[in-house]
C-alpha cells in the first residue's frame, strides 16, 4: 500500500503542476464532443464515444474533474499492473510515474481537458488488472466502459490484459454505431472522417521517419528495445503495432501511439537498475523532447 500512497501523492503533485505550466483550452475532437453533450447528432467517430458527453455534458467544469480524476488513477492502475512481472517496488512505482512523462498522454489532457483517450485508457487498464486478479467477468465490464469512452478501448485492454475475451465489449461500440443517429462534422472536416488514410498521410507528410516525433517523446519508455522477457514481449510488440497503426487512419500522432504506454514502461523498467530508477524517472518526466501531443 505504500507505494500507491507514494504514487497517488507524487501524481497529484504532477497534476498540480501540470495546471500550472499550461493554458487550458478546447480542442477541435474537444468541440464536438461538447456538441454531443447538449445531446446534437456529431460524426463517426466522435458519435461511438457517448460516456462522457452523457455524464459531462458540455460543461467543461465536468470535463476538467473527470480527465483530473482519471488522470489521478491512471498512475495507480499502471503500478498495480505492473506487479506481476516487476517484483522491486521502487521499479514498480517508477513505471507507474513514467506514464506522467507522456505528453500523448498526460499533457495533452492538462492542456485540453475535454479529451477521451485518458479516461478510457484508465478503464482499459482497470480492466487488465481485473483479469490480472482472476475476476474476468468484471474485466468484460470495465472493457465495456473503456469501449464506451472510446470505441478502441476494449481492444489495448485486450492487449494490455493478454487476454482476447476482453474483445468481446467490443459488442458495445458495434451495437453504438448500428443505432446511433450521425451528423455532419462540426468543424467543418468531413474528409477527416470520410477518407482518412488521405487526411492522415497528408498530416503526417514529413513525420513518419522523424524521431522528434515519433519516438523521443517516449523518454526513458525508449529503453523498451533492450528487453528480452519473453513473458511479455509479444504483449509488447502486439500493443506497439496496433497503437502506430492507428496514426495511419487518424491525423493524431503520439495521442494515438502512445496507447502503447502501458507495455512499454513494463518493458522499459524491466531493463532499469533499481539503483538508477529515481535518477531515470527524473530525466524522464522533463523529457526536452516529450513534445506538446498537439499535432
Amino acid at each position: 500500500m505504500a507505494e500507491i500512497g507514494i504514487v497517488l501523492a507524487v501524481g497529484t503533485f504532477l497534476v498540480l503542476l501540470g495546471m500550472m505550466n499550461v493554458i487550458p483550452a478546447i480542442s477541435p475532437d474537444g468541440r464536438r464532443y461538447l456538441s454531443a453533450g447538449r445531446g446534437e447528432p456529431v460524426s463517426m467517430p466522435f458519435a461511438l464515444r457517448w460516456l462522457l458527453p452523457t455524464l459531462c455534458r458540455d460543461r467543461i467544469a465536468l470535463w476538467r474533474w473527470s480527465t483530473t480524476l482519471h488522470l489521478l488513477a491512471l498512475p495507480v492502475l499502471v503500478t498495480i499492473w505492473l506487479e506481476p512481472w516487476i517484483p522491486d517496488a521502487r521499479l514498480r512505482v517508477t513505471g507507474g510515474l513514467m506514464i506522467c512523462g507522456l505528453s500523448g498522454v498526460w499533457r495533452i489532457h492538462l492542456r485540453w481537458p475535454v479529451l477521451v483517450d485518458a479516461a478510457a485508457m484508465t478503464w482499459a487498464v482497470a480492466a487488465a488488472v481485473a483479469f490480472q486478479k482472476g475476476m474476468p467477468i468484471l474485466g468484460v465490464g470495465l472493457a465495456l466502459v473503456s469501449g464506451s469512452i472510446k470505441e478502441s478501448g476494449p481492444v489495448f485492454a485486450a492487449c494490455y490484459a493478454w487476454n482476447p475475451l476482453a474483445l468481446v465489449a467490443l459488442v458495445g461500440p458495434l451495437a453504438r454505431r448500428l443505432t446511433v443517429r450521425t451528423g455532419e462534422d462540426l468543424m467543418g472536416q468531413p474528409h477527416v472522417t470520410h477518407q482518412p488514410l488521405i487526411a492522415s498521410r497528408v498530416h503526417h507528410l514529413g513525420k513518419w521517419f522523424d524521431p522528434k516525433v515519433m519516438i523521443l517523446p517516449w523518454g526513458a519508455g525508449v529503453l523498451a528495445v533492450l528487453a528480452e522477457d519473453a513473458r511479455f514481449l509479444p504483449m509488447l510488440i502486439v500493443t506497439l503495432a496496433l497503437a502506430y497503426g492507428q496514426t495511419v487512419i487518424a491525423t493524431d500522432t503520439s495521442r494515438l501511439y502512445q496507447w502503447a504506454a502501458p507495455p512499454v514502461i513494463l518493458a522499459a523498467v524491466s531493463v532499469i537498475p533499481d539503483e538508477w530508477a529515481i535518477a531515470l524517472l527524473i530525466a524522464h518526466l522533463f523529457n526536452p523532447w516529450a513534445g506538446t501531443a498537439e499535432v
